[in-house]
């Protein structure tokens, strides 16, 4: 691995990357440039730059030919990424798709190499300040995203869904100290927007698009499952509900099902447009829900109005012994 990053394998490396006693200075004018994109004369560079939060590193990255005439999804044409501490580069190299650059207060960093391959596969790359590797993790799925603390001891990395591959979907939880990889899990409360990580306790913190934000332990337990399950049900997750559901052999308590019951019926009020089969599953869980609270009546109006929105929802016979049940 060690050869295919620095220089012993000339298809992962191409040229030689000059010694640390000719490292180059940037000029303060080229590194004033604060957008995602930018162009950087001295190095003949223009690509991607992310800043570490204290200002003091930068990390560029390019996912294309040094020649820049060819980029993105190809079959050669090596990548390159630099790292610099003030105005000094201080580590550089080259991998086939370098993406998703992040770079800590210390100096280490990680990039996603997404591969010369149209196969589903990527590698999760993490380095010291110095260049040196940490981490080379292979995945058989595409990379979705990645999360670096803020002091360089932690990082996490999502993959993306693959089919039959025991890495799809799968967050992995890295120790960038120790070089290891301290856990993994497919994420049950979803792939995150951003990662935080806490400085009062050993987590991973993955925060979501309209502010909610749940802890998974560093071995990759869900620490805050019961939060986020009232948190959803609050909102009328209506395949959570399912899920619950299923979860106690289709038998929960009365008072599961009374909350089921009440997440239920907020969606169905509140979901507006909906698609005539997820409307249906609602429905057929409402009427689930009432059957355990012996509310018969309900229960058969809300499976008629299920098998009304579609006829295959799976409760015809129920609906049948409830109507003669109830003599309806």
């Amino acid at each position: 691995m060690l050869k295919w990053l620095f220089g012993a394998n000339e298809r992962a490396t191409g040229e030689p990357e000059p010694p640390a006693g000719s490292r180059r200075r940037i000029s303060r004018q080229s590194l004033d440039d604060v957008s995602p994109i930018v162009h950087i004369p001295e190095l003949n560079f223009i690509g991607h730059q992310v800043r570490s939060a204290n200002g003091r590193f930068i990390l560029l990255w390019r996912d294309g030919n040094d020649a820049g005439t060819v980029g993105g999804a190809r079959q050669s044409g090596l990548g390159r990424y630099y790292l610099i501490d003030g105005d000094l580069v201080v580590a550089e190299g080259r991998v086939e798709r370098p993406n998703d650059g992040r770079v800590a207060n210390n100096g280490t960093f990680t990039l996603n190499d997404w591969r010369f391959t149209s196969e589903l596969c990527g590698m999760f790359l993490a380095f010291r300040a110095d260049g040196s590797p940490i981490i080379a993790r292979t995945f058989a799925a595409n990379i979705f995203d990645s999360g670096l603390s803020d002091d360089g001891r932690y990082a996490v990395c999502q993959a993306c869904n693959a089919p039959n591959s025991e890495d799809s979907s799968r967050l992995v939880i890295f120790d960038l100290e120790t070089g290891i990889e301290t856990g993994s899990c497919v994420p049950e409360s979803g792939w995150a927007a951003r990662y935080e990580f806490p400085t009062d306790r050993p987590v991973v913190r993955l925060l979501y698009l309209k502010g909610e934000g749940f802890d998974y332990g560093l071995d990759g337990a869900f620490l805050d499952r019961d939060a986020w399950v009232e948190a959803s049900l609050a909102k009328g997750d209506v395949y959570l509900v399912q899920k619950l559901f299923r979860a106690t052999g289709d038998a929960p308590s009365p008072e599961l099902a009374n909350r089921l019951l009440i997440s239920l019926n907020g969606f169905l009020i509140n979901a507006g447009d909906l698609e005539p089969h997820t409307r249906a599953l609602a429905l057929k869980l409402k009427g689930a829900c009432c059957e355990i609270l012996e509310e018969f009546p309900k229960a058969l109006r809300s499976y008629d109005a299920a098998l009304a929105l579609d006829p295959k929802i799976g409760v015809k016979r129920r609906a049948e012994q409830l109507r003669k049940l109830t003599g309806s």
